[in-house]
């Protein structure tokens, strides 16, 4: 009982965590909100905050017989649709850390890392259905909670950013 409970606890905290990832991320984005250099840093910070709760997560889940998680199930293999979209989120989440090393050490050029870098969006969307369609605290008022407030502020972000892009240059005279 007590490792489903951390999973499910760990659960939340990751995806909370990939919420304020994706929401800040979109945020810098925009030509509107730069922060100081420091803030910046907040971005994988709070990545590895996230990672770090979804290794607790898959551990937990790992350990706890009842789960019927394995190993075979991280490669997706026997996973049903919605703990599939999981096992997506979860590689897509490891590749985009492993894809910003790779920018820095000039292996990838900028335009691919950053074409790549929009999987982001994909991988939480993917952690969303996963939670959703999976998530046991689905029903739960925090539960809905969470996920329809994530959804609100990730949609407002994106929203903003967009509107954002489509304005018209002003030029200072």
């Amino acid at each position: 009982m007590l490792l489903w409970s951390i999973a499910r606890a760990s659960a939340f905290v990751a995806f909370g965590s990939y919420t304020v990832v994706v929401a800040w991320g979109i945020m810098l984005a925009g030509r509107a909100f730069r922060p100081a250099a420091p803030q910046v840093q907040l971005h994988r910070f709070v990545a590895i905050v996230g990672m770090v709760a979804l290794v607790t997560h898959i551990t937990a889940l790992l350990f706890d017989h009842y789960s019927r998680v394995h190993l075979a199930t991280l490669a997706g293999i026997g996973a049903r649709p919605a703990v599939l979209a999981g096992v997506i989120a979860l590689w897509l989440v490891v590749a985009l850390p492993l894809s910003f090393r790779l920018r820095r050490a000039k292996v990838i050029p900028q335009g691919v890392w950053r074409r790549f870098h929009y999987t982001g969006y994909a991988a939480w969307i993917l952690m969303l259905g996963h939670g959703v369609a999976n998530g046991h605290d689905t029903a739960s008022p925090y539960g809905l909670a969470m996920y329809a407030g994530s959804a609100a502020i990730v949609a407002g972000c994106a929203v903003w950013r967009w509107s954002d892009r489509a304005e018209p240059a002003t030029s200072r005279t």
